[in-house]
């Protein structure tokens, strides 16, 4: 019977091997063919051989929670699997299905040590050659990985920006309607100043339920421009960072004395090219949400801390905003920057604070919005912003 070495020479594992080694390797396993769908592995068995697929395609799945299986991977010919198996003989990590007829070789865990024992050279060959695999599927699923995450934060993005669209259109749209019934009701309410008293006392409750209510109204549409407002508008100027965080911080401060915030900065002095106001936005928001969120008893200290940093490559500032408060339950964090979103509506709260925030700092200000939290553990809202918006940003004056 020839032998099955040659055929191994197309495998990438064995290709750096000597011509007799591979006839070697050959001797001490066997070649199997196999039709469509048959099973070669399956997830959570005792890993006891390795395989080389020689011709065909096959399937690589494995079990999510709630049992479904979901493919991750496709095996062409040249490729090894299970090859872990003659180093550790762990459980098999996923399960692999022939998609199309295969013809494989495969070799034992006990018979690779009996061909290795008397041939340290050989053990050095396949090791390094097993390394280099390993090293390579680390840096794939490591690109994979980050590409998940890419492409999840974009399609957050895009939710967002799309639930924003679609909200600011719609005040867009209220501003007419909106404007008119104001206009109503303040002329109501000159009309009653003037009415006789028994018309003027029993129309002047509705009236001032009315204009109230519609003061409520305009409030709310206003802050739903304030959700794609074109902040870009605003001028790029040079400023040192922690000067912009702390006069944003002090005007949070002294527009909003009550409850009182402690306001801590730390960090050194930072060049910085941005959006001055929208960062003051963003600040005053995190210090609301705070003040509403973390201490609705009273006020409590907040620090904010700023470091050197990196965005995508570039340089760039980290800007944590930290409360010592309540906390966060896990199942609400993910849903924090989802407009109307809000445990605190019984309070009169809207839910928009933290969306705001979140628009500005990853549009005008081109930065990450993340927040950390835990019950009883406060909450950590981090900004990573670049140094320099653009490269038409103005020199220092």
């Amino acid at each position: 019977m020839p032998s099955s070495g040659p055929l191994l020479a197309s495998v990438p594992l064995f290709a750096g091997l000597t011509a007799a080694e591979r006839d070697a390797i050959a001797a001490h396993g066997a070649v199997h063919e196999v039709p469509a769908g048959t099973l070669l592995i399956r997830e959570g068995d005792r890993a006891d051989a390795m395989f080389a697929l020689l011709d065909g395609t096959a399937r690589v799945s494995r079990a999510e929670q709630g049992g479904t299986d979901v493919a991750i991977a496709t095996l062409a010919p040249g490729d090894c699997f299970g090859e872990m198996a003659l180093l550790d003989g762990e459980q098999r990590s996923a399960t692999i299905v022939a998609a199309t007829a295969c013809r494989y070789f495969t070799m034992q865990h006990d018979a690779f040590w009996a061909l290795i024992a008397p041939s340290p050279a050989l053990l050095r060959k396949l090791l390094a050659e097993l390394s280099a695999k390993m090293r390579d599927t680390s840096r794939r699923l490591a690109r994979a990985e980050l590409e998940a995450r890419v492409r999840a934060a974009e399609a957050d993005l895009r939710r967002q920006r799309t639930i924003t669209q679609a909200v600011t259109g719609l005040a867009h749209e209220m501003n007419t309607p909106l404007g008119v019934c104001v206009s109503m009701a303040s002329a109501l309410q000159g009309w009653l100043a003037k009415a006789p008293a028994p018309t003027a006392a029993e129309l002047r409750e509705p009236v001032e339920l009315i204009a109230d209510n519609l003061a409520r109204v305009v409030t709310l549409t206003q802050t739903f421009h304030a959700l794609a407002a074109d902040h870009h508008a605003e001028a790029v100027t040079f400023i040192d960072l922690r000067t912009a965080v702390e006069e944003g911080c002090w005007l949070f401060t002294a527009q909003r004395p009550e409850p009182a915030l402690s306001v801590t900065i730390t960090g050194e002095p930072s060049p910085w090219r941005g959006h001055r106001a929208t960062l003051h936005r963003v600040l005053a928001e995190l210090l609301a949400n705070a003040a509403a969120h973390a201490y609705p008893a009273g006020g409590g200290p907040v620090e904010v801390a700023l470091a050197p940093d990196q965005l995508d490559g570039r340089p760039a500032y980290r800007l944590a905003v930290r409360d010592r408060g309540a906390g966060v339950a896990p199942g609400d964090l993910p849903r924090l920057t989802d407009p109307f979103f809000t445990t605190a509506r019984r309070r009169g709260h809207k839910g928009l604070g933290l969306t705001i925030a979140y628009n500005a700092a990853t549009g005008p200000l081109g930065g990450s919005f993340t927040v950390e939290s835990g019950p009883g553990g406060g909450t950590t809202v981090t900004l990573v912003i670049p140094q320099r918006p653009s490269a038409s940003a103005p020199a220092p004056e």
